[in-house]
């Protein structure tokens, strides 16, 4: 393959994946998170169990390739309100958290794959890889609630009341009856 349909990828993909965020946002003001998330996992899965036998005609590599710029796009536009659909106070400071750890892996994905690829069949490993994490992610969300909230686990805390230290825990329940 040439260096014809690199190109035209490196020019379509950052408009692509802007252009399909109002479609994704379009999309998620019409259907729920759940739906849409496991649309976008089963073009994934589609994706990296193809990608390698297609990728030695260019019109199918580069339509894959818009096709993961689609993925991303709907991947962003639909996790980003969620945060504070499940994390409430705290969406912010876990979407921040979650763009670190985003950040962590698009740097760290290509030094890996620079190490663990050898020979043009290694391709092969790295896409049931991805494949396979797609295939987690799908079937992970089967269990996820959207429309549950993230309960914090609380932590004793130690408060001074009156110039003693106590221990700040709610009770619960249980304990309130004993």
């Amino acid at each position: 393959m040439g260096q014809d349909p690199l190109y035209l990828i490196g020019i379509l993909f950052g408009l692509v994946n802007g252009s399909t965020r109002f479609i994704w946002g379009y999309l998620m003001d019409r259907f729920n998170f759940k739906i849409l998330m496991i649309i976008i996992s089963i073009i994934e899965m589609g994706i990296c169990g193809s990608i390698y036998f297609v990728a030695h005609i260019p019109a199918l590599f580069v339509i894959e390739n818009l096709l993961v710029a689609t993925c991303l796009s709907g991947t962003f536009t639909t996790i980003t309100p969620l945060f504070n659909k499940v994390f409430k106070d705290l969406g912010a400071e876990m979407y921040g958290l979650t763009g670190f750890f985003i950040g962590l892996a698009s740097f760290l994905g290509p030094i890996l794959t620079k190490i663990l690829i050898k020979d043009d069949s290694d391709y092969i490993i790295i896409y049931s890889i991805g494949g396979g994490i797609c295939l987690i992610k799908f079937i992970a969300l089967f269990f996820f609630d959207e429309n549950s909230e993230y309960v914090f686990e609380d932590i004793d805390t130690k408060v001074e009341i009156n110039g003693e230290i106590t221990t700040n825990r709610p009770t619960t329940i249980s304990e309130d009856n004993n």
